[in-house]
C-alpha cells in the first residue's frame, strides 16, 4: 500500500492530462515521474527503514510532493497549475518549518517531558560492592577482543561490532558482537561465527570467543539484516538502534527498542523492545513492564543523551539556551565516545550516567550528575554534587599523575565508594593496554589511589580516606576508619608476590575473627611472623573479612 503514494509524483492537473494525453514526451515525462516517486519510496521505506505512520508522511514527504508539484510549471500555460506550484512552495515551506523551525518552539515541552522522568535526589546511594566495579576500559576490551578476533578462520570477513557494558549471571562484562566487514564478505559467509566476552571487573582476564552462529545482524544485507527482518513485521512503531545481549546462559539475542513520536517527531518515547533471536530469526515482543531479566538495556544510549540534554539546556526555554542561560546545565560531551556511559548501580541495574557542569567553557566542577535506569527510562538526578570534579577533571588528574608515562586515561564513571563519591579512572599507554587503576576523590583531588591490580587499589583508597580527609567535612563513613589493634598471633599464612617482589604475610589475631595483610615491604621483620608472637598495628576498619595492615609492630622490634 505504501507505493501507492508514488502517485502523488504525477502531474495532478486534468486540465493538463486532458491536453496532453496523446502527447508521447508527456506520457514519457509522467512515466520517469512515477518511476522516480517508486524509487524514492523504496529508499526511504526499505533502506531508510522510515515508519509507516502519518507523521513520517509529513516530515518527507512535504518535501517531495512540494517538489514534484512544482515540476508542473513547465506546464504553466494551462489552467491552475501556478495554484499546483503555489501549493508545492507552501509544502516546501513547511518541510523547512518543520525541520529547522518548530524545533524551537518545543524547546520547554523536550524539558517538561525529560524533568516528568526525572526525580532529584540529594545523597548518592549507599556504597558499591568493589567486586562489581568495572575496572576495565571499553578500549582495553576491544584491544584483547581484536587479538581474539585476529585467531578466527576467514578473519577478513569480520570485523567488532559496539561493544557494550552486560551484566551476565552476576558478573559484568565487555560484550562484542562480531559483524560483517562488507557486502561482499557477506555474501561469502552467511553466518557470524559468534561474539567476544571479556571480564569488566578482572583486569588480568582474558577475551574470549563465544561459538554462536548468527544470521540476522545489524551488518548482514537484504532480509538478513536485523532492523530490516523487524520491519517486515512492524511497519508503524519508531526502531531505534538495537543493542546485542546476551542471556544468564551466554544464548546471543539483539534487543530493538521501538516506540513513537511526539511533537511532530521531536519527542522520542520508548515503549518497548524487540527482541530477536539472530540464529533463526524469531521475535518476541515485549513492553518496558514486562522485559525479560537478562536485558540491560532498553534505553539507546542516544536516546538517553536527548534526554539528558533536554533536562539540561532547556529548562526556560530556547532563548534563555541561547542568551541568559539561567538554571543551565551541560552533560559532559567526550570527544571519543557517548555522552553517557553505562554504570551498574548496588542493585547491578544498568544506568545511563552523565555529570553536568556549568555552562561556561572549560568549567572542571560539576553541579550534579544523572542516573538513567536503562530498562525503566527513569531518571534520576543527584544534586548534591555540587562542586565535585567533572569527568575531564577527573581525566586530566589521572594523567598528570603519570605524566611521564604519558598514559591516556580512559572514559571515567562515578561511583559511592565507601561512603565516598568517587572516580574510577583506568590509564592505557599509547596501544590501549591497561597500565593502571586510579580511584580519585570526588572533591578533593589530592586523596587518590593508583595500583595495578584492584585488590589493593582498593585497599590504598581506603587508607586514604581515613588518614587524609581529617580536616575535611567529608569525613569517611564508619565503615572505612584507621583503627588500632593490639593482640597474640593465633595463625599465619605467608606467600612471595613475584610481581611486586614482596613477600605478602596474611595472620590472625585472638582479639579478632579477621583476616589481616601485611607486606615485607611495610616492615621486613613481619616475614618471622609465628603463633604466639604478640603485635600491635594499624588497620583501616571496613566490613569486609581481610584488611590490609597501615603501620605493624612486633613487640621488642622497632
Amino acid at each position: 500500500m505504501i507505493y501507492f503514494l508514488s502517485l502523488l509524483a504525477l502531474t495532478l492537473n486534468p486540465f493538463v492530462w486532458k491536453k496532453n494525453i496523446k502527447n508521447k514526451r508527456f506520457i514519457a515525462a509522467q512515466t520517469g515521474r512515477l518511476v522516480l516517486g517508486l524509487l524514492l519510496v523504496f529508499l526511504t521505506t526499505y533502506f531508510g527503514l522510515i515508519d509507516h505512520t502519518w507523521q513520517a508522511f509529513l516530515s518527507y514527504g512535504s518535501f517531495f510532493w512540494g517538489f514534484f508539484l512544482l515540476l508542473d510549471l513547465m506546464y504553466r500555460k494551462e489552467k491552475t497549475v501556478l495554484l499546483n506550484a503555489a501549493a508545492g512552495l507552501l509544502l516546501l515551506l513547511f518541510f523547512a518549518y518543520l525541520h529547522f523551525l518548530y524545533p524551537m518552539t518545543v524547546t520547554k515541552a523536550k524539558y517538561d517531558f525529560a524533568a516528568a522522568k526525572t526525580t532529584i535526589v540529594a545523597q548518592p546511594e549507599a556504597s558499591m560492592d568493589e567486586q562489581h566495579i568495572p575496572v576495565v576500559p571499553e578500549k582495553y576490551a576491544r584491544y584483547k577482543s581484536e587479538k581474539v578476533l585476529g585467531e578466527l578462520s576467514h578473519v577478513s570477513y569480520y570485523e567488532l561490532g559496539h561493544t557494550s557494558l552486560q551484566k551476565i549471571d552476576g558478573h559484568l562484562y565487555w560484550v562484542t558482537p562480531i559483524e560483517y566487514s562488507g557486502f561482499f564478505k557477506w555474501l561469502k559467509s552467511h553466518k557470524i561465527p559468534g561474539y567476544i566476552r571479556m571480564s569488566a571487573e578482572n583486569e588480568n582476564a582474558n577475551a574470549v570467543l563465544v561459538k554462536k552462529a548468527m544470521t540476522y545482524v545489524p551488518s548482514a544485507y537484504y532480509s538478513e539484516n536485523l532492523k530490516r527482518l523487524v520491519r517486515a513485521q512492524h511497519q508503524t512503531p519508531i526502531l531505534f538502534d538495537p543493542s546485542f545481549e546476551p542471556d544468564e546462559s551466554g544464548k546471543p539475542y539483539y534487543v530493538v527498542a521501538y516506540g513513537y513520536y511526539q511533537k511532530l517527531r521531536q519527542i522520542p518515547e520508548i515503549q518497548g523492545v524487540y527482541v530477536v533471536d539472530p540464529q533463526n530469526g524469531k521475535i518476541r515482543n515485549y513492553s518496558l513492564k514486562e522485559l525479560p531479566h537478562f536485558i540491560d538495556q532498553a534505553i539507546p544510549s542516544t536516546v538517553a543523551e536527548a534526554w539528558n540534554t533536554w533536562y539540561g539546556e532547556n529548562i526556560h526555554g530556547f532563548w534563555n539556551k541561547l542568551f541568559a542561560q539561567e538554571d543551565m546545565k551541560r552533560p559532559t560531551e567526550w570527544s571519543q565516545s557517548d555522552e553517557v556511559n553505562g554504570v551498574f548501580d548496588h542493585n547491578l541495574e544498568l544506568n545511563w550516567f552523565t555529570d553536568f557542569t556549568r555552562p561556561k567553557s572549560g568549567s572542571g566542577a560539576m553541579v550534579g550528575y544523572s542516573m538513567l535506569n536503562t530498562r525503566t527510562g527513569k531518571m534520576t538526578y543527584y544534586a548534591s554534587a555540587n562542586g565535585l570534579l567533572n569527568g575531564k577533571s577527573a581525566m586530566n588528574v589521572a594523567e598528570k599523575t603519570f605524566k611521564q608515562n604519558k598514559y591516556e586515561a580512559g572514559i571515567p564513571n562515578l561511583y559511592t565508594i565507601y561512603g565516598q563519591e568517587t572516580w574510577v579512572v583506568p590509564l592505557m599507554d599509547s596501544n590501549h593496554v591497561l597500565r593502571e587503576l586510579m580511584l580519585i576523590h570526588g572533591k578533593n583531588e589530592n586523596v587518590y589511589s593508583a595500583e595495578t591490580d584492584k585488590r589493593t587499589l582498593f585497599d590504598s583508597y581506603k587508607y586514604a580516606l581515613a588518614t587524609k580527609l581529617g580536616d575535611d567535612h567529608a569525613v569517611p563513613t564508619d565503615s572505612a576508619l584507621l583503627k588500632k589493634l593490639t593482640g597474640s598471633v593465633t595463625h599465619v599464612y605467608r606467600y612471595y608476590d613475584g610481581e611486586a617482589h614482596q613477600t605478602v604475610t596474611q595472620f590472625m589475631v585472638d582479639s579478632s575473627e579477621r583476616i589481616f595483610t601485611v607486606t615485607s615491604g611495610q616492615n621486613p621483620y613481619s616475614v618471622f611472623l609465628k603463633a604466639g608472637v604478640q603485635v600491635s598495628f594499624q588497620y583501616v576498619d571496613t566490613n569486609e573479612r581481610v584488611s590490609a595492615v597501615k603501620t605493624f609492630q612486633i613487640e621488642g622490634k622497632k
